[in-house]
């Protein structure tokens, strides 16, 4: 049957939004629970308020933890000991007392001086247990590279921006945070990049029935390597290859190291590189986000579309003459460029959509740059699947509102008796997500660029139903106004 018949013999479906709005409606009915469901609810609940709890003794460690610190440092002063170190001995007796190796204790206690010193409204809610332990250390290991004041005006953003890492798993704050300090930061972070370059480097060792392999690539040759195998994994899997998608690329990459040393490396290169157009043209410090590695100073971006280095201490002349590394030399790259649009003065990306019940390819591509990870709340899984929000067959249309990224675990978990979602928003993208439990969560996508959504977003061009409430807003002024 073609696809112009089809609709003539499905019986009529309801709008997506009325769908939605009962869906939204069966949620807050207690009886459409089963019993089962109900109890399970019950003990969900508990397990949060606990989690809540952990979080709360989670922050007294770390005040308790900064204190002892302050104490060692004031002995050490007293008796003239460890001069070069005054914190010498801290880490590992907070360690013992926590009954855990000392290893990283030394950047805890780091992380605490900055929540207890520079971040005390990223405090408070540590203390009230809105974040857990994993999620705090996430924010505050970044905010090491800037300084105090910097710190302090971060700690400002947040509290104007509380919502700012919701459901955010600590690989996505981290990134978050990232995006920050690389404003200030940019220049020598794009130099620490080009220094890792050149200490590149592989290493195999024997390992128990096995050759493990351990090395440091590149970003633009390592991140190109792994999209690859990862499309190709995909596409082999798709075919009905019997293997696992592991097997597959490791497969893959022992081909390509047997394969010599070729003038060419074979490597499809199709990464997404978002930045601003004054980033690109103009000189700002606005990071770029590369697709699979995450945000990269605005400096290393501009060499990535020029396709040469550019150090910090030559002239324009120097730089128009410079010469790519040979790595980027024997790079052959099949870009693929796809046209990402952001509505006019705001940070989201908008437009693409299907009338199939497939994804289309640039579809799928679209959403993956959008989402970045795993869109269930509190997941930093890679996205693997690309799947519809509200089912297709309760009516849900294939376009990019209604669709997100998924890891493979969690786009079978949706599929769970009771399990609902829906679109909340379109702009920025946000869905609200109920396990079948009484708690719901939101999931949002992430900014295109900055760190925060904008609650209200200037737009160059005003839309027709907000020019309607600026002009009822004028009426009603005017109509409150007192006479002459």
């Amino acid at each position: 049957m073609s696809e112009a018949m089809a609709p003539r013999h499905r019986p009529p479906q309801a709008e997506f939004y009325q769908v939605a709005d009962d869906l939204v409606t069966s949620t807050r009915r207690e009886p459409t629970q089963s019993n089962a469901q109900r109890a399970a609810a019950k003990h969900f609940q508990k397990i949060a308020n606990y989690e809540k709890e952990i979080a709360r003794l989670r922050s007294k460690q770390a005040a308790e933890s900064y204190q002892a610190e302050k104490e060692i440092v004031r002995e050490n002063e007293y008796l003239g000991t460890s001069c070069n170190d005054l914190t010498r001995g801290a880490a590992s007796a907070v360690a013992l007392a926590r009954h855990q190796a000392p290893n990283g204790f030394r950047n805890y206690l780091v992380n605490c001086r900055i929540l207890a010193e520079d971040t005390p409204y990223l405090q408070q809610q540590f203390a009230q247990g809105e974040f857990t332990e994993q999620q705090i250390l996430a924010i505050l290991t970044p905010l090491q590279k800037v300084k105090a004041e910097r710190r302090a005006e971060f700690d400002a953003i947040f509290r104007d921006n509380p919502e700012m890492f919701e459901s955010q798993g600590p690989k996505q704050i981290g990134e978050t945070v990232k995006r920050f300090t690389l404003d200030f930061a940019s220049d020598e972070q794009c130099l620490q990049m080009k220094q890792q370059d050149s200490k590149r480097y592989v290493h195999l060792k024997r390992g128990k029935d096995c050759v493990l392999i351990n090395g440091s690539l590149p970003v633009v040759s390592g991140t190109a390597l792994q999209m690859h195998l990862q499309q190709e994994s995909y596409r082999l899997k798709q075919l009905g290859d019997p293997r696992t998608r592991d097997q597959i690329k490791a497969d893959l990459l022992c081909t390509y190291l047997l394969a010599g040393r070729p003038e060419k490396l074979p490597i499809q290169l199709h990464v997404g590189l978002i930045m601003t157009d004054k980033t690109l043209f103009l000189g700002d410090r606005e990071p770029a986000y590369m697709e699979g590695y995450g945000y990269v100073p605005p400096q290393y971006a501009r060499e990535l579309i020029a396709g040469t280095p550019i150090a910090n201490e030559l002239s324009f002349a120097q730089m128009e003459a410079g010469q790519a590394d040979e790595h980027l030399d024997r790079l052959e790259t099949l870009p693929d460029l796809i046209r990402l649009y952001t509505a006019p003065g705001d940070k989201e990306l908008v437009a693409m959509d299907s009338k199939a019940r497939i994804f289309p390819e640039k579809l799928r591509r679209f959403v993956k740059i959008r989402d970045r990870h795993c869109r269930t709340p509190f997941c930093d899984g890679k996205i693997t699947e690309i799947d519809h929000v509200l089912q297709h067959h309760l009516g849900g249309p294939t376009d990019v509102d209604n669709a997100d990224g998924r890891c493979s675990s969690c786009n079978k978990a949706k599929e769970s008796p009771g399990w609902i979602e829906i679109v909340a928003l379109k702009g920025p993208h946000t869905m609200r997500v109920n396990p079948g439990s009484s708690m719901t969560y939101r999931s949002t996508a992430p900014p295109a660029t900055g760190y925060a959504h904008q609650p209200f977003p200037q737009l160059i061009c005003d839309s027709q139903w907000i020019r309607g409430v600026k002009r009822r807003l004028h009426t009603q002024q005017d109509s409150n106004s007192p006479g002459p």
